[in-house]
């Protein structure tokens, strides 16, 4: 009978840890739900490199940085740059490792776009 329960406990071990494994050989989606992002330290590298191009400000210094995934897996990533003259909003999109810039700040108007553009893609910078 001491061999029967503890054959039983053994089994049921076995299939309760499977069952709840993980699988970390399992690659992680290419689309999560929609939602805040966090960004990698590669993720912000690439925003970064692309706006310092877009700007023509190598030395330009970044604050806020969100991203958001959409219903159909698109990250955009809004948030500040100062490169010299103050904060300024941008906005672009994220993939496979690089970055697209859509618009930046600038004047008035433009500034205020660009925080239109977030807070409508659910990013309130």
């Amino acid at each position: 009978m001491k061999k029967v329960s503890l054959l039983a406990l053994l089994v049921t071990a076995a299939v309760s840890t499977a069952c709840s494994s993980t699988g970390q050989n399992t690659p992680a989606p290419a689309r999560g739900p929609a939602g805040e992002v966090a960004l990698s330290d590669s993720d912000r590298t690439a925003v970064e490199t692309s706006v310092r191009s877009s700007l023509g400000q190598p030395n330009a210094s970044f604050r806020t940085m969100i991203g958001q995934r959409d219903a159909s897996g698109v990250v955009t990533v809004c948030g500040y740059f100062n490169s010299g003259s103050g904060d300024t909003p941008f906005i672009g999109t994220l993939g496979a490792g690089s970055f697209t810039v859509s618009n930046l700040g600038g004047a008035t108007e433009q500034t205020i776009a660009v925080q239109r553009a977030c807070h409508g893609r659910g990013i309130y910078i």
